[in-house]
C-alpha cells in the first residue's frame, strides 16, 4: 500500500463509519423496523465495508488512487440508498452509481495492466479482481430494478452480485498477497501450484456465467459443476499455501488470529461448494437457496472476506510502520 497517512486515515474512516452504519442496519432488519433479506445486508456488507478494505491491498492496480478513496464513501452513500427506495427505476438509478464506480475503478485496473505489461503474475490477480467487480455492480442494478435476466430468480440475482464482491473480489485479492509474501517469505515456495491454483480463480467466474446459462437454457448442469470444483480446489489449494507461508511470518497476534480464521472457514464453504457440485451434476442432493445463503453468503462475507482482508490490512499496515 503506497497511500498518504491522509489518505489511509480517509480510507479507516470510511470502514469504521460503513461498519457501524451496517451494524445498525442489520439491528434494524433484526427488530422488523426495515423489510431487508439476509441478501440485501450482505451486499450492504460488500459496498460499506468489504471493498473499501480491498482496495488499499490492490493499489498497485489503481492509476488514479487519491480520487478512488475520496469517491469511495460517496459511490457507496448513494448507492446504500438504493435499499431504502421500493424495488424499480428509481433504486436502480441509485445503484447505478456504484456501477459507475466500479466501472472506474475497473478502468484504473486495466490501465495499469496495459502500462506494466512485465507485471508479475501476483501483482496482476488484484488487477483483475478490479476489472471483474463491475459485473457485481450490473446484477446489483438488476437485483434493484427488479429485473430477472435469463428467468433467474431475484435470489440468484442478488446471489450472483454477492459471488463478485466477496469470492472475486476478496479472494483473488488476498490471493495476490499470499503470492507476495511467498515470494518474500519463501522463494522455494511451489509457484507452480500456486499459479495453477490462482489462474482457476481468475477463469472460474466466466465459467460460472456459462454453466449459469447453459443450465438454464438446456438444464445441463455439468458446466456449472465443473466451475464450482474448480473454484473449491483452487481456493483450498491458496489456503494450504497461506497456511504454510503466511500464518508463520504474521508477527501481529491479531492478524494472525484472523487470517487463521479466515482460512479455516474457506475449507468448510469449499467442500460444501464441491457437495453442491457433485449433487448439482448427479441429481443425488440439492443444496437449497437459504442453506447457499448461510454457506455461500454469510460465511463467506463475514469469515473469509472480511476476517481475511482485516488480518491482511493489520499485517500490512504492522510492516510499514
Amino acid at each position: 500500500m503506497s497511500l498518504t497517512n491522509n489518505m489511509l486515515r480517509w480510507n479507516w474512516f470510511s470502514i469504521s463509519l460503513g461498519a457501524v452504519v451496517w451494524a445498525l442496519l442489520t439491528l434494524m432488519s433484526l427488530l422488523g423496523w426495515v423489510a431487508w433479506s439476509a441478501l440485501d445486508l450482505i451486499v450492504l456488507l460488500a459496498l460499506l465495508v468489504i471493498t473499501p478494505l480491498a482496495l488499499p491491498l490492490a493499489w498497485e492496480a489503481l492509476t488514479w488512487q487519491r480520487l478512488t478513496v475520496i469517491v469511495q464513501p460517496v459511490a457507496t452513500l448513494i448507492s446504500g440508498i438504493s435499499f431504502l427506495l421500493p424495488t424499480g427505476p428509481l433504486a436502480a438509478v441509485t445503484a447505478t452509481v456504484w456501477l459507475l464506480f466500479t466501472g472506474f475503478i475497473a478502468v484504473q485496473a486495466a490501465l495499469r495492466l496495459r502500462q506494466a505489461r512485465r507485471a508479475s503474475l501476483i501483482h496482476i490477480y488484484p488487477a483483475v479482481a478490479l476489472i471483474y467487480l463491475p459485473i457485481g455492480g450490473i446484477w446489483l442494478v438488476f437485483a434493484r430494478l427488479g429485473l430477472q435476466p435469463l428467468g433467474f430468480s431475484s435470489d440468484i440475482v442478488l446471489l450472483t452480485a454477492v459471488h463478485f464482491h466477496y469470492i472475486t473480489l476478496a479472494a483473488l485479492v488476498m490471493t495476490g498477497m499470499i503470492g507476495q509474501a511467498g515470494l518474500v517469505a519463501e522463494p522455494a515456495l511451489p509457484w507452480k501450484l500456486f499459479s495453477i491454483a490462482a489462474i482457476g480463480l481468475v477463469v472460474e467466474p466466466p465459467m460460472v456465467a456459462a454453466g449459469y446459462t447453459l443450465a438454464q437454457f438446456t438444464r445441463n448442469q455439468y458446466l456449472e459443476s465443473a466451475a464450482s470444483v474448480l473454484l473449491a480446489l483452487s481456493l483450498i489449494l491458496i489456503t494450504l499455501l497461506s497456511l504454510r507461508v503466511v500464518i508463520p511470518t504474521t508477527i501481529s497476534s491479531v492478524a494472525r488470529g484472523l487470517l487463521i480464521v479466515s482460512n479455516s472457514a474457506i475449507f468448510f464453504t469449499m467442500l460444501v461448494v464441491g457437495a453442491y457440485a457433485v449433487g448439482n451434476a448427479t441429481g443425488a442432493w440439492t443444496i437449497t437457496i437459504p442453506q447457499m445463503i448461510i454457506i455461500h453468503g454469510w460465511i463467506n462475507a463475514l469469515v473469509f472476506s472480511l476476517c481475511g482482508l482485516l488480518g491482511w490490512r493489520l499485517r500490512v499496515g504492522q510492516k510499514e510502520g
